[in-house]
């Protein structure tokens, strides 16, 4: 149903409505409220912000301050002033100095203090130790002569030597020709013991040669320290049970036996080194490495590492 107000202009009309909105927006906008919402002039607490009694301190404490520096700056000005200190000409009689009346005693003190000093010093130095580590070491290496003739296998040492991992080894060779390639040594060699560390002078350069076993295979190296090379070699159960019987447990024969061949390090045959003079031996073969032969005894060694013994001329 339409409901539009009945108007005789409907121009006029508009321009009345508008008029009346524009009123009512004045009258918003210009709107004042009854009750004062503002923040009261009693809750501005400025006693609690400005701490009078911390500023009176602070000025009392300048204060004092500056007349301790006027004070200083007056002493300082009188000193300036006077020629207490000044430089004196030479004839002219000087002020007589003060002379402490305890000075010959504290001199006397000071050189009682220095002299027993000295004395203390050379009893410390001059004191023997109750302990010879000398013997020490000799005991220590005679108990371990004891030790290896006391063991059937190779010594394993007691005392654990960490981080000695040979976790690769640059050229593994073999002992002797016939023996093959040796497995390989891939995997991390858990409780390594040092035999022997002790520099040896292989061919026409000196190495660094270090020995280690974990009680059945035997690991070598020797340390070139011109060439910053080194050079490794890893002898089997076998092999190493055999060359610690024939070295008796010396493992500073064995490195005699060292040779260095095209960059690889080798054993070479004791017998063999000896008949060439000293120079460079062949390498053990099969044979040479399960068979000794004596003058009149043979001793062999079968495969499960039994020794067998033959007598010549018997039969």
């Amino acid at each position: 149903m339409y409901r539009q107000k009945p108007v005789g202009s409907r121009l006029c009309e508009k321009r009345n409505e508008e008029r009346r909105q524009f009123l009512h927006k004045e009258k918003l906008r210009t709107m004042q409220p009854h009750i004062d919402t503002s923040e009261p002039f009693c809750l501005r607490l400025d006693h609690i912000r400005n701490n009078l009694k911390r500023e009176q301190l602070l000025e009392e404490r300048y204060g004092e301050i500056d007349r301790e520096n006027r004070i200083l700056l007056q002493k300082m000005s009188d000193i300036m002033r006077n020629s207490t200190f000044a430089a004196q000409k030479p004839g002219v009689g000087a002020t007589r100095q003060h002379v402490s009346m305890n000075r010959d005693a504290r001199k006397k003190e000071l050189l009682r203090i220095t002299q027993e000093n000295q004395l203390i010093l050379k009893r410390i130095q001059r004191a023997q130790p109750m302990y010879n580590h000398i013997k020490w070491e000799e005991s220590y290496k005679q108990n371990q002569t004891y030790l290896r003739n006391c063991c059937e296998y190779p010594l394993v040492l007691r005392k654990s030597m960490g981080g000695v991992g040979m976790e690769t080894l640059q050229q593994p060779a073999s002992v002797g020709e016939g023996t093959g390639k040796l497995e390989k040594y891939g995997e991390k060699s858990a409780d390594l013991k040092y035999v022997l560390k002790e520099g040896k002078k292989i061919g026409e350069s000196y190495y660094l040669v270090e020995m280690a076993t974990d009680g059945r295979t035997l690991t070598i190296s020797a340390y070139d320290g011109d060439t910053q090379k080194t050079l490794e070699l890893l002898v089997n159960e076998k092999n190493h049970r055999r060359l610690y019987r024939e070295c008796n447990g010396d493992y500073s024969l064995l490195a005699n036996r060292l040779h260095v061949e095209r960059d690889r390090l080798i054993l070479v045959d004791n017998m063999a080194t000896k008949g060439m003079g000293g120079g460079a031996g062949k390498q053990l073969n099969a044979d040479e490495m399960v068979t000794k032969t004596g003058k009149h005894v043979d001793i062999t060694v079968g495969k499960d590492g039994a020794p067998g013994v033959n007598v010549k001329g018997l039969a």
